[in-house]
């Protein structure tokens, strides 16, 4: 277990639920055309880069993996306004990026879309957490 690892888990007990999202795209007028971009993203701050999202959406998946929390694009946080992370540079750079592809021809996907679920700890992981604070 990293020490990264360990501070979500930590986090997820004090606050019992975060913010979790998926960067997707889609083709326009075809519901076939779809793919998942970028996910786990769960931003620590507006302005962390793309490196610091995937380090840390791999410790995601793999605390997920293990059984420890759950991942839920499906299930958003109530109250939880998505500006965090529609206004952050990562996202910018992640609309940016597919309007630039959507420009050339045949291009496969031409809309971003932001997907924002929720991530809580499973049983276990609060079982886990338990046996980290006795």
């Amino acid at each position: 277990m990293t020490p990264i690892q360990v501070d979500i888990l930590l986090a997820l007990r004090q606050r019992q639920c975060l913010p979790v999202a998926s960067f997707s795209l889609a083709k326009t007028g075809d519901e076939t055309r779809y793919n998942v971009a970028l996910a786990p993203v769960y931003l620590s701050s507006p302005q962390d880069t793309m490196e610091q999202v995937k380090d840390l959406g791999n410790q995601l998946s793999l605390l997920e993996d293990m059984n420890l929390l759950t991942l839920d694009y499906d299930l958003p946080l109530r109250n939880y306004s998505d500006e965090e992370y529609k206004t952050s540079a990562l996202y910018a750079y992640f609309v940016r990026t597919v309007e630039e592809a959507a420009q050339l021809p045949d291009s496969t996907f031409d809309t971003p879309q932001l997907e924002l679920g929720s991530m809580v700890l499973t049983k276990a992981g609060e079982d886990f957490v338990d046996t980290l604070l006795a």
